[in-house]
């Protein structure tokens, strides 16, 4: 009995460092019952470490175990969204630094990913802009490139939401804002960039803000844009370059509803909801496709781009096959553009570096073709080219 009592004092004495262990053993048992899968974190996580089979990989091997345990323990899922929403909730925040609140509530992307440059993104206002020779470089380039290939490629550059919304960015960030002083205004106007270049360029800032109050190209807790915007800054484009009116087609209803913001990816556990326009193709001369199998003749290049599209008008009096290469600004501009066009195809570039070079000798063969009345659109958003996009993209597309 007395070595009864003893073991329960000695319980008692030791109850909170018992409680304290087991808590804290909690996420370990979780992580051998039930691992993490690191669902909806927007990177890959650490594999777990192999064997060691060399001293090399033996000193390696603790790094690697706690990279792995890191990524994996049990309930990081939770944990991750609970820290998104906390941060969130109580102090308006996001959990990095990739997006920010404005005023009125809307929401802006700064940054790509959580670990480079704070508001990197805003370089399209000017941020710490030093790459004017550059990118009037690779815009001269983009020129001479496609004329000696004989292209009749064009350049859409669109504003992006700090630069259109620029007023609504917090107050700090609109006095470094000024739509009169853009380095892609700037750049366009420079005596650097040739004449035959600036004709290949179309950067509709003025139009896309005198038209703000009654076109909604942002919705705003969005940093893409959507169908109206779109189709609004389509109808002008089609202007500028081929002077094609809107009287060439009727225009693609559009259809609101309210959608899940496009932060719900990068931050698990945050959801905002936006009024989207998307567009309708029942009823209309339009057969819509999107993604890899729009292409059974080289769909297994398409899967490795994932964000392709085609569209086919079967409308008289129409424009040829329009070819639209773009960032990810493109999965909502290609498709508004087939009101013009007895075709569009429409590739994003994003995931250019995963082709090999027979791939991409592929996709130029369906992408320019000699002797057509193809027209070309290359389509990114003013960020994209003022961050050496153009060079990127020419250098795997026509070496």
């Amino acid at each position: 009995m007395q070595t009864f009592r003893d073991a329960a004092r000695r319980l008692r004495r030791h109850a909170a460092k018992i409680v304290i262990t087991g808590f804290l053993a909690l996420p370990m048992v979780a992580t051998v019952l039930r691992p993490s899968d690191g669902s909806g974190e927007q990177r890959t996580l650490a594999p777990a470490p192999s064997t060691p089979r060399s001293l090399e990989q033996a000193l390696a091997w603790p790094a690697l175990a706690e990279a792995w345990s890191n990524d994996h323990f049990g309930w990081r899922t939770t944990m991750v969204r609970f820290y998104g929403r906390l941060r969130h909730d109580l102090f308006g925040r996001f959990p990095t630094n990739q997006v920010i609140s404005g005023r009125e509530g809307r929401i802006f992307l700064t940054a790509h990913n959580d670990h480079g440059e704070r508001y990197e993104l805003l370089v399209a206002c000017g941020w710490k802009f030093d790459r004017g020779a550059a990118t009037i470089e690779d815009l001269n380039r983009f020129d001479s490139t496609v004329r000696a290939r004989g292209i009749p490629a064009k350049l859409l550059v669109v504003p992006s939401g700090p630069v259109v919304y620029s007023e609504e960015l917090q107050a700090w960030q609109t006095e470094r804002c000024r739509p009169e002083n853009v380095p892609m205004a700037r750049l366009l106007a420079s005596p650097a960039l040739r004449p035959q270049a600036r004709e290949r360029i179309y950067f509709p800032l003025a139009e896309m803000r005198a038209m703000r109050d009654r076109v909604m190209f942002f919705p705003k807790n969005y940093f893409h844009w959507a169908g109206a915007g779109a189709a609004a800054v389509a109808a002008m484009t089609e202007r500028h370059f081929w002077g094609r009116g809107e009287d060439t087609a009727p225009p693609i209803p559009l259809v609101g509803q309210v959608q899940p913001s496009d932060v719900h990816w990068m931050f698990p556990g945050i959801k905002h909801d936006s009024m989207v326009e998307d567009p309708d193709f029942k009823g209309t001369t339009i057969t819509p496709c999107y993604g890899p199998a729009c292409f059974p003749e080289m769909q297994p290049v398409m899967e490795k781009l994932q964000v392709v599209g085609r569209y086919r008008n079967s409308a008289p009096g129409l424009g040829p096959r329009l070819v639209i290469l773009t960032d990810s600004f493109g999965y909502a501009g290609g498709p508004m553009f087939s009101r013009y066009h007895r075709e569009v195809v429409h590739v994003s570039t994003n995931s250019l570096p995963q082709l090999n070079e027979a791939e991409r000798e592929q996709l130029r063969k369906l992408l320019f073709v000699p002797g057509s009345d193809d027209e070309v659109l290359f389509l990114y958003h003013d960020a994209t080219v003022l961050s050496y996009r153009i060079r990127t993209d020419l250098g795997m597309l026509l070496p």
